[in-house]
């Protein structure tokens, strides 16, 4: 056996059970529950490992197969290479290592200027907000600027119904639809309906708005 404390041979008396057993778990595959087992059957150093038998290791340990031990040999002779290589060293198995805690990084400093140099907020004198305004200079002051499907729907029966009743037809003829609906609908498209839209409040307030300039803000296709 070579001399060398890099020599995978690691079963010395000073050493208990759970230290070679942790030793064990450098083996790839090799983890706590089997490195315990194989420190029990005997086999408590990585040479013993490399030298066993795979059909009498299997025998021996519990719960390890005839391949899985084949796996324990081969993984363990690789590790003994890199131990004597010096590419791993087993003599620090019972340090862990301790990470360094990142230092923190300092807060970014903003540099605000003087407060008397920071404008005031403007006050709101009033609630309204842009959109409302525009409608209001529009003349909606109730809903939306636009022809709810619901209004639309009020204004074609309207309309139909006048037309039932001899109401005389505003658009041409030749490209009037024959359907008496479809003959209301083309009039509002073509926005020759001279109607007003009323809009009512809850509390009954209420606002006559010109249908043709709900239409338009409204799309008819």
């Amino acid at each position: 056996m070579s001399d060398d404390p890099q020599e995978a041979e690691t079963g010395t008396p000073e050493e208990s059970d759970a230290e070679k057993a942790q030793i064990l778990t450098n083996i790839q595959s090799v983890g706590p529950k089997n490195a315990e087992k194989l420190v029990a059957a005997g086999y408590d150093t990585i040479d013993k490992i490399v030298s066993a038998d795979s059909e009498e290791l299997a025998a021996a340990v519990p719960g390890v197969s005839t391949a899985k031990a084949v796996d324990f040999i081969a993984a363990a002779a690789k590790l003994k290479e890199a131990v004597e290589a010096g590419e791993i060293d087993l003599t620090r198995k019972g340090k862990k290592s301790k990470r360094k805690k990142a230092p923190e990084p300092d807060p970014d400093i903003h540099e605000l200027p003087p407060a008397e140099e920071i404008a005031r907020a403007e006050i709101r004198s009033s609630l309204k907000t842009g959109l409302e305004t525009d409608k209001a200079a529009m003349g909606i002051h109730i809903g939306p600027k636009w022809l709810t499907k619901f209004e639309k729907a009020r204004i074609i029966g309207a309309r139909a119904l006048q037309i039932s009743m001899g109401a005389p037809i505003i658009i041409s003829m030749k490209k009037a639809p024959g359907e008496l609906f479809a003959l209301a609908e083309a009039e509002l498209r073509a926005h020759v309906l001279p109607m007003t839209v009323r809009r009512t409040l809850p509390t009954g307030e209420h606002f006559d708005i010109p249908l043709n300039r709900l239409l338009e803000n409204t799309r008819l296709d």
